[in-house]
């Protein structure tokens, strides 16, 4: 009987450590999970702000693409317009040279 009482003790013994290593195990599985948590929101924030960065940057590429087409076409307009005038002073020139040798010699 001694026996029986050494095998049951024996036995709760072996199974208060099976219950206690399996706490340890899940409460390291536990932290385990937080951290790899912890870093999948870490990386997901820092994806995120690339992300930001790099839409922001090309952003500003097209609103600086853009400003430079306007600024060209600007120039364009403008060198048209001084080739416009350039033609019309001549031809006013002759007109009031005309005129002028006209009403006056």
């Amino acid at each position: 009987m001694v026996n029986v009482v050494q095998e049951v003790r024996k036995a709760e013994k072996d199974a208060a450590s099976i219950v206690e290593d399996a706490e340890e195990t899940r409460e390291e599985t536990i932290e385990s999970a937080r951290d790899k948590a912890e870093e999948i929101v870490e990386d997901a924030k820092n994806n995120a702000e690339k992300e930001k960065l790099e839409s922001m940057n090309r952003f500003k590429e097209e609103v600086n693409q853009e400003k430079d087409d306007i600024i060209e076409e600007g120039r364009e307009e403008a060198n048209k317009i001084r080739e416009t005038s350039a033609d019309n002073r001549k031809d006013v020139e002759e007109f009031l040279w005309d005129r002028f040798q006209t009403d006056f010699l």
